[in-house]
């Protein structure tokens, strides 16, 4: 979890524990997800992104994110009114 403030911003605007209890996804004040398993180690990571790339990454936040009740996506709500859902799939490659 320390690697939340290696990676950038130390704000943390959204988190979430998936319901299976094997995933938590953490959303930094730079628009990145970063996935820990269950222990705290670090598994993924990916930048989310504008409505528009026109716009560029500094015009939203997220602001919140959930998992699916079956703990294979994650849903994020941004500040420019759009709400992505990513699939991260049920287990770690």
């Amino acid at each position: 979890m320390l690697d939340l403030l290696k990676d950038g911003a130390a704000k943390i605007p959204a988190m979430d524990w998936s319901p299976n209890g094997k995933k938590l996804a953490v959303a930094n004040a730079d628009r990145v997800i970063l996935l820990f398993d269950e222990t705290g180690k670090r598994r993924d990571k990916f930048a989310t992104k504008p409505i528009d790339a026109k716009y560029g990454k500094k015009s939203y936040q997220v602001k919140a994110l959930v998992f699916s009740p079956d703990s294979t996506r994650i849903a994020i709500g941004q500040t420019d009114n759009i709400v992505y859902v990513y699939r991260i799939g049920e287990t770690w490659i």
